[in-house]
C-alpha cells in the first residue's frame, strides 16, 4: 500500500494503487506497495463471506471491522501525535477485537513514528498481516459504504469492493435478528446504503470501485471471485473456496458471530428467499420504497410499479428518523462525524 507522506494532521475528505508485492522479509512497519482493498456493503449482503475468502488466499490478511478508522481522524487544528493516537486506540473498543499486543504496537509508533494518519492506519494492518504470515492487507467494514469517499481519500492506493444484495433477503434478515420492526424500516435503511456506495462510486475512476453481487457469488463462485482478484490486482487462488476454516477462525474476531453461523458452510443457494420468506404484503410494501433501487441493480420485481413519492413522507416520520438515528450511532462515531 502505498500513500502521500506529505502534511501532518490530515482531515479525511471526500473526493492507482501498483501491483507489485511485498518481498519476503519485509518490515513489518512499511507498507506494502499493493492495492488496499475495502469490502463495503450493507449489513447481511454478504461482506463476511467475501471477508472470509479474501483472507483465505495466502498473500492477504483481513482483520476484523475497523471501526476506528475514520473515528480517529484528525481534523486540521488538533496537531499530529502518533502517541496520543496510539491510547485512543488502545481505549477504542473496536481495536480491542484486532488482538494486537499493546507492547508491539507502542514500540512499533515509538521506534518509528509515522508521519502521518494514513500512515499510522497502514501500520495497524501491517502490523496484524504480519502477525498472519500475509505480505498484504484488505479491510472489511461494511459501514464504510457511508465513507468511500472519506477513505479513498485518505488511502489513494485504495479500491473498493461495494458487496451488493437483492434488499429483500437483506429486509427478510433484518427482521429475523429483530434489528427493525418494520419492513420499511429495512427498505429505507438497504436502499440509502446501497445507492450512497454506488453514487461514490461513480465519482471514482473504474480500476477504484468493484461492484459484486451476493447472489452471483454463491451461483458462480470462482468466476466473481476471479473478477474480483482482477479489480484487487491479485491473482486469484483457488483456497478463496475454501474459505470455511478461515471463516471459523475469522468469527472469534465478529462482534456477533452467531449473525453469520451459514458462513462456516459451503455454499449454497436458497439459506435467504424472499418469496419463501416475506409475505407479499411486506414484499409490495418493500417494493414501494425501494423498488427503485432493485431496478438499477437489475433484480426482478414482484409488482409492476413502485412508488418512489412515498419514500420522502415515510422518512420525514419520527420513529424512522429515531431508529435509523440509534443505527448509525451504534455503527462508531464516524457515522455522526458527517462529511469530513
Amino acid at each position: 500500500m502505498s500513500g502521500d507522506d506529505s502534511g501532518h494532521g490530515q482531515r479525511v475528505n471526500g473526493s492507482n494503487g501498483s501491483n507489485g508485492r511485498s518481498a519476503d522479509g519485509a518490515r513489518p512497519n512499511r507498507p506494502s506497495l499493493d492495492a488496499f482493498p475495502f469490502v463495503v456493503g450493507c449489513r447481511r449482503s454478504g461482506t463476511t463471506l467475501v471477508r472470509a475468502m479474501l483472507h483465505s488466499h495466502p498473500l492477504l490478511a483481513v482483520p476484523p471491522e475497523s471501526r476506528f478508522l475514520v473515528a480517529l481522524a484528525p481534523d486540521l487544528n488538533r496537531p499530529w501525535d502518533p502517541a496520543h493516537l496510539v491510547e485512543e486506540l488502545l481505549e477504542h473498543d473496536g481495536f480491542a477485537r484486532w488482538g494486537l499486543r499493546r507492547p508491539v504496537l507502542r514500540a512499533s509508533f515509538r521506534d518509528d513514528p509515522p508521519r502521518t494518519y494514513a500512515d499510522a492506519m497502514r501500520r495497524l494492518y501491517t502490523l496484524w498481516a504480519a502477525a498472519h504470515d500475509k505480505p498484504r492487507v484488505a479491510d472489511k467494514t461494511p459501514d464504510h459504504v457511508l465513507r468511500i469517499g472519506a477513505i479513498t481519500a485518505l488511502f489513494p492506493d485504495a479500491r473498493v469492493v461495494h458487496v451488493v444484495r437483492d434488499g429483500r433477503d437483506v429486509a427478510a434478515s433484518f427482521l429475523e435478528l429483530g434489528w427493525v420492526d418494520s419492513i420499511e424500516k429495512a427498505a429505507l435503511h438497504w436502499r440509502h446504503r446501497v445507492l450512497t456506495g454506488r453514487q461514490a462510486g461513480a465519482l471514482l475512476p473504474s480500476s477504484r470501485y468493484h461492484e459484486l453481487r451476493y447472489e452471483d457469488l454463491v451461483e458462480r463462485p470462482e468466476p466473481t471471485l476471479k473478477g474480483m482478484c482482477a479489480a484487487l490486482d491479485l491473482e486469484f487462488d483457488p483456497a478463496m473456496l475454501r474459505y470455511e476454516k478461515a471463516a471459523r477462525t475469522l468469527l472469534r474476531s465478529e462482534a456477533h458471530p452467531h449473525h453469520n453461523r451459514y458462513v462456516t458452510r459451503p455454499l449454497r443457494r436458497g439459506l435467504r428467499d424472499w418469496r419463501r420468506d416475506l409475505p407479499a404484503a411486506a414484499v409490495a410494501r418493500f417494493e414501494a420504497l425501494a423498488g427503485d433501487a432493485l431496478a438499477a441493480l437489475g433484480y426482478e420485481l414482484r409488482s409492476r410499479t413502485h412508488k418512489p413519492g412515498l419514500r420522502p413522507l415515510l422518512a420525514t416520520r419520527p420513529d424512522w428518523l429515531a431508529w435509523h438515528t440509534r443505527k448509525l450511532r451504534r455503527s462508531g462515531r464516524e457515522a455522526l462525524k458527517g462529511e469530513l
